[in-house]
């Protein structure tokens, strides 16, 4: 049997698995929420072009409008961006890097002015997920710089 919990209070959380526990269950907490080393696996799988959507949005404090994607003249498609994520964070949830169910970083958002030509308007991020992913970013940035420092070091440059 399977049994979620959701928006219960912590106490009753430890209740109910205590009870469980008594009566020869093994209950299993899954946090469906991203953390610091969870959005990091994430954004070590994804496209450049998908990593540049949430880079955006959490230095834009939880909004990227489409310019900022498009290009210099705008005609850049940013079609298949957004699913390289939902790919992404599917995979993660098959490989066992976190639960089933966790949230999409972002979202497209679409004019709502004209709902019969669906191009997006801009990618919104919660706003709780704005700390964790700028957090991440930067550890895979520091990461990065680390590595191409190692590389230099290895190949007798400064």
């Amino acid at each position: 049997m399977r049994l979620i919990l959701e928006g219960v209070s912590e106490d009753l959380a430890r209740e109910l698995f205590a009870l469980l526990g008594r009566h020869g269950a093994a209950p299993v907490l899954q946090d469906a929420q991203w953390t610091v080393t969870r959005a990091a696996q994430l954004l070590r799988d994804l496209p450049a072009t998908a990593v540049q959507i949430i880079r955006l949005a959490a230095e834009g404090e939880g909004w990227v409008a489409s310019g900022h994607l498009r290009g210099p003249d705008g005609s850049e498609s940013l079609r298949g961006r957004s699913g390289a994520i939902t790919k992404a964070v599917n995979r993660g949830a098959a490989k066992k890097r976190w639960p089933v169910g966790m949230p999409q970083p972002v979202e497209a958002q679409y004019d709502p002015e004209n709902p019969s030509y669906q191009r997006t308007t801009g990618y919104v991020m919660n706003e709780d997920l704005v700390p964790v992913f700028k957090a991440a970013l930067a550890r895979i940035d520091r990461e990065t710089a680390e590595l191409a420092t190692a590389t230099v070091t290895a190949e007798g440059g400064a």
